[in-house]
């Protein structure tokens, strides 16, 4: 009787080291368990920064791209102002050298004129 009381009550000692062996195992788990979630959160915290980020990024391109479409649209509108202006002054004075050209011309017909006068008139005075 001994021998199965001292059986039974290894048995019990060793049942209750097993079950203490695996609660303190399932610590370390329940602290690893643990650690990860503070970890996850961490990860969740950055990447959340990193996405405001990158959106913060997006709107800033895109507010430059539209700050240069802005930019740009300005730009050709004064260089069409430029070419027009250009195109006007050119032909304004292309009218000035032609005014002047003509009003020559027309002095120079009129001169040419009184000169074959002059010339009939002496050829016919001479002899």
């Amino acid at each position: 009787m001994k021998n199965r009381t001292l059986g039974i009550f290894a048995a019990v000692v060793a049942t209750m080291v097993l079950t203490g062996c695996q609660q303190s195992q399932k610590a370390p788990s329940q602290q690893q368990a643990r650690l990860l979630a503070a970890q996850d959160a961490d990860l969740q915290k950055q990447l959340a920064a990193r996405q405001a980020e990158i959106e913060t990024l997006q709107q800033k391109h895109a507010k430059e791209l539209r700050q240069r479409d802005l930019e740009l649209l300005q730009g050709r509108a004064r260089i069409d102002t430029l070419q027009r202006d250009l195109e006007k002054g050119i032909n304004e004075r292309v009218k000035s050298v032609t005014a002047t050209v003509m009003d020559e011309n027309a002095k120079l017909r009129q001169e040419v004129k009184q000169l074959k006068t002059e010339i009939a008139n002496l050829k016919a005075k001479a002899p």
